[in-house]
């Protein structure tokens, strides 16, 4: 049977084991919370996720767990540990939890299995709509997920009570900057938009990856803090990423409707660079 295990501090534990008790509740909601993709007991582009793990932890204050070294070699063994010990094999969600331990930073991961085939794109589109309820203020958090974790949860609520699959968040001088659990791109002709670190949004892990898939398939890459809303809605095509699951088609942002014809050709480039990744990882 596949699952069942956590890993707490490099040892293995069950997942119906008492972790915590009542009085862990506030240090455990001021760390921050990560997930990535792994393919073959391997995380892909482990060098931008170790490389994110640091700068957010540096953003909340966060000192690095005992054990964390310049180059996350034991990261990569640990994931590689808990993977094996899961029994997941092929493709996988890793979620990695930082917060303040009585002796430095807790680390906390578990694992739970994911379609393979090194970030499959969805044959369905998806549908959203701009959350207009809330901005988010732009500041050092932004780019990591406790700086979005709260704005997610409303939009999401608002996401599920519109039918919609995800919403475009906008910043606090309202520019669209990132959605519910990742970010998003625009192509128009052959310009392929991404919003900036300085837009405040988070900056999903992939992203470098996709505007090089983006670059290879003949799409030139620009990075910019001032998409507007109106440019969501005059693009040729519109696409999500995360960390977990790649680039998402978009079928629909309002009223308007897209195709996803350049979309599927950046997403089997994106996959073939992180199949030649995983590949270089066994030589």
């Amino acid at each position: 049977m596949k699952g069942g295990y956590l890993q707490y501090n490099g040892k293995f534990l069950k997942e119906s084991d008492l972790l915590f008790s009542g009085g862990d509740l506030f240090r455990l909601g001021v760390g921050l919370h990560e997930s990535f993709r792994a393919e073959n007991n391997e995380i892909l582009f482990a060098e931008e996720v170790y490389e994110h793990l640091n700068q957010a932890a540096r953003a909340i204050n966060l000192p690095l767990p005992e054990g964390f070294d310049i180059f996350g070699v034991q990261f990569r063994r640990d994931v590689s540990r808990l993977l094996n010990k899961n029994k997941l094999y092929l493709a996988a969600r890793v979620v990695v939890h930082l917060f303040a331990g009585s002796n430095g930073t807790d680390i906390l991961m578990s694992a739970e299995e994911l379609p393979r085939g090194f970030f499959p794109l969805s044959a369905n589109g998806l549908l959203l709509n701009i959350f207009t309820d809330e901005t988010k203020a732009i500041g050092k958090l932004g780019n990591c997920e406790p700086g979005s974790r709260y704005i997610w949860m409303v939009a999401a609520n608002t996401a599920a009570a519109m039918s919609r699959h995800n919403m475009i968040i906008c910043n606090s001088d309202n520019f669209p900057c990132e959605v519910i659990g990742g970010s998003f791109a625009i192509i128009r002709e052959s310009t392929i938009t991404f919003p900036s670190a300085e837009s405040g949004g988070y900056q999903a892990t992939i992203v470098a990856q996709v505007a090089n898939a983006a670059r290879q398939c003949g799409f030139e890459p620009v990075f910019r803090e001032n998409i507007g809303s109106e440019e969501l809605l005059e693009a040729d095509e519109l696409f999500l990423m995360d960390n977990c699951l790649g680039i998402q088609k978009v079928l629909g942002l309002e009223e308007r409707r897209f195709y996803s014809i350049k979309t599927e050709a950046i997403a089997r480039k994106f996959t073939e660079l992180a199949t030649e990744y995983r590949k270089s990882r066994m030589l």
